[in-house]
């Protein structure tokens, strides 16, 4: 997952996301301000390749493209190759799921990023053996990877 919350926008019906399941967040900003309603990634409606709330979805959700999908749309990039980036981002993405969880950490609700920093902070707070370095700088690399990878062809700006 690429981002670690979504925010509502004006217009999102939060009461009826959360009748549907949505767990939502209030996020304090100011008192004068109020706060901000999100949700958290990965994303509770997530149901194996589908959303649960799609008809009722945010409005994030409805509006977000990726970069890769902007190219499609724009045809500076055809469907084959599009869906070829896709594999390739989740072979990456099984790679770093499989070293975290060889480091020990299977909190497979949690986003990558936040897995990734949590095990970085238990290793650096204890001596760990060759074979649990060799992971760890195995781990590294994929996260490194993965993170070229999604800036490169599906993060815009």
């Amino acid at each position: 997952m690429i981002f670690a919350n979504v925010k509502l926008q004006p217009g999102d019906d939060a009461s009826r996301l959360r009748e549907l399941g949505l767990p939502l967040k209030l996020k304090q900003t100011t008192a004068a301000a109020g706060g901000v309603v999100r949700f958290t990634q990965p994303c509770a409606a997530h149901n194996g390749c589908r959303c649960s709330v799609y008809p009722d979805r945010p409005t994030y959700c409805r509006q977000f493209d990726c970069l890769l999908l902007q190219s499609v749309k724009a045809g500076s990039l055809d469907s084959h190759t599009a869906l070829r980036v896709i594999r390739r981002a989740k072979k990456q993405v099984a790679e770093v799921r499989q070293l975290l969880l060889e480091l020990g950490d299977a909190q497979e609700q949690k986003p990558l990023r936040t897995r990734f920093r949590e095990v970085c902070r238990r290793l650096e707070g204890s001596a760990c053996g060759a074979r649990e370095a060799q992971v760890f700088g195995r781990l590294s690399l994929a996260v490194h990877n993965l993170n070229l990878l999604l800036a490169e062809r599906f993060y815009s700006g």
